[in-house]
């Protein structure tokens, strides 16, 4: 026997311990060389190493991948800890979470647990729907990282996200994302949530990028998770036990996860439902100038009344910035973000309001010249207002949620400009009732979609939970009766001032029910999430 094997025994041998023997050990033998001993005799430890992080660089059309082993990962959470602590991330910021994944059949008792973090897509959403460039994919590694130095926190990325990946951090007034610990990778050390986890579940490999394309519109990472194929998630979840965990199709096996069977109310973003209400009340004056030719002092106060409510709107969206000083940043990404198309489309619509409205009123002076520009002023403003109202539509489409839908966002927006713009019209020229009743119904076209997904959530009750419009009607019925109620109160309201004859009451009622509306568009937004995405 070694003298070092002699020690090590001595050390580990169960005793009385006094303070004389524990500095006896601290003169013979630390924990640093008891590791280094075994450590240089144990070769299972260096392929272990060698197993969690790949050795090689990825070649072209490969990148670096999470890969997870369900069957071994325990729920511990002692990878989200590793990874909180090493990130210096602030309380309640989590960039790992572990959702769980159960079976409703009692004849199939399930209880998964499963780890996940940024899936650094081959398509990312979060770098396509940044305004700023704040995302780069590194053209070498494939990972997806974050400029926090650019960012300025207008959290449109944890919406473009289908994974909720991104996280806001109100202190520094940007979000943050898992990098993979690429300075560790660099370096050839583990990522610290591969390095915690007891059960060796989480490494990094190296995969194709083709490898990663999914094979059908409905193919998902792990069962009631989003559809992979908008952004083309690149981890690995391998299970040799439950296969049915890694099918999109949930409802033959009764899977569910936290996030699939319950609702919860999401962010209002108050500062967006102002710019949005009233960006298309000022978009709808304008609509409503174009196709009429009022005498010339209405016209003009007309035109101001749509310039207010527009630069009004417009500057509310500041207030949404985690850092408004960098606003200046917004068309840096117009190729791909239509956050920043519809900063340039309005940005374009108000400067055009403005213009158009001074020479309105420049003409009305007597001042010679100016007032052939008045009409193609005005159409010009009323084209780039709908220019800039679709891309504020597009904003919330490309997200892929399906509440969001095409036809539905289109649809609310459309009416809303219509009848706002229409109301606003008669709240200063000298309208007919019809014209009133006609906008106070436009107002309430705009509520279709809503009122369908209340009545789904009456009467549809899908058990797998990816009926999201059912989900989005039993949330409003539940948690946000008070604010369907408000909206109710509203729209009595406006009527009662329309009948009254007090155009301007139904005009502040009309968008007050339309931000009300607009608020509950953003809080009842019910959409697929990855389990683990609520924890």
């Amino acid at each position: 026997m070694s003298v070092i094997e002699d020690r090590i025994r001595t050390q580990f041998a169960p005793r009385y311990l006094r303070l004389e023997d524990l500095l006896n050990d601290q003169r013979t033998m630390s924990a640093v060389d008891s590791f280094s001993y075994w450590h240089e005799q144990a070769d299972l430890h260096q392929e272990v190493y060698r197993a969690f992080v790949p050795m090689t660089v990825p070649e072209a059309g490969e990148q670096y991948a999470f890969e997870v082993d369900l069957d071994a990962c325990s729920g511990c959470k002692a990878c989200v800890v590793a990874c909180h602590n090493l990130n210096d991330l602030d309380e309640g910021e989590t960039w790992r979470k572990v959702g769980t994944i159960t079976s409703t059949k009692a004849d199939l008792p399930v209880v998964q647990h499963v780890t996940t973090a940024c899936h650094h897509c081959v398509d990312p959403g979060c770098l396509k729907g940044c305004p700023v460039k704040a995302y780069e994919k590194d053209e070498r590694t494939g990972i997806v990282k974050h400029l926090d130095d650019q960012c300025f926190g207008c959290k449109y990325c944890t919406m473009m996200c289908p994974y909720e990946v991104p996280q806001y951090s109100k202190r520094l007034g940007i979000v943050r994302k898992c990098d993979m610990c690429s300075q560790r990778l660099s370096m050839g050390a583990a990522p610290a949530c591969v390095q915690a986890c007891p059960n060796a579940a989480i490494r990094i490999s190296v995969v194709t990028r083709e490898q990663c394309r999914p094979a059908s519109r409905e193919e998902a990472l792990v069962a009631t998770a989003p559809a992979s194929l908008p952004t083309q998630p690149t981890t690995q979840f391998k299970t040799a036990r439950r296969s049915a965990l890694l099918q999109s199709n949930t409802s033959n096996w009764g899977l569910q996860s936290l996030e699939s069977a319950t609702e919860s109310v999401q962010d209002g973003h108050w500062p967006l439902v102002a710019m949005l209400t009233l960006s298309q009340a000022s978009v709808g004056v304008w609509s409503c100038l174009c196709i009429s030719s009022p005498s010339g002092p209405v016209t003009i106060a007309l035109a101001w009344l749509a310039t207010f409510l527009g630069v009004v709107g417009v500057h509310a969206a500041l207030f949404h910035l985690g850092r408004p000083l960098y606003a200046y940043r917004v068309f840096l990404g117009w190729r791909t973000s239509w956050l920043s198309r519809e900063a340039i489309g309005l940005g374009a619509f108000m400067a055009s309001s403005v213009t158009t409205s001074v020479v309105m009123t420049l003409s009305a002076l007597g001042f010679q010249g100016v007032g052939l520009l008045v009409t193609p002023g005005t159409y010009a403003t009323g084209i780039l207002g709908w220019i800039g109202a679709y891309c504020s539509a597009m904003i919330y489409i490309a997200t892929g949620r399906r509440v969001w839908s095409w036809s539905r966002t289109i649809w609310d927006m459309a009416w809303t400009i219509l009848g706002l713009g229409c109301l606003g019209y008669g709240s200063i020229a000298v309208l007919p009732y019809g014209w009133m009743w006609g906008a106070w119904a436009f107002s309430m076209l705009a509520t279709i979609p809503k009122c369908i997904d209340l009545w789904r959530g009456d009467h549809v009750h899908d058990t797998s939970g990816q009926d999201v419009s059912a989900r989005s009607g039993r949330l409003m019925r539940q948690e946000l009766m008070p604010q369907v109620g408000w909206l109710l109160n509203l729209s009595f309201i406006t009527l009662i001032a329309i009948f009254m004859e007090r155009n301007e009451i139904a005009l502040l009622g009309a968008i007050a029910f339309h931000a009300v509306h607009r608020w509950i568009y953003f809080a009842s937004c019910v959409f697929q999430r990855m389990p683990g995405a609520a924890t």
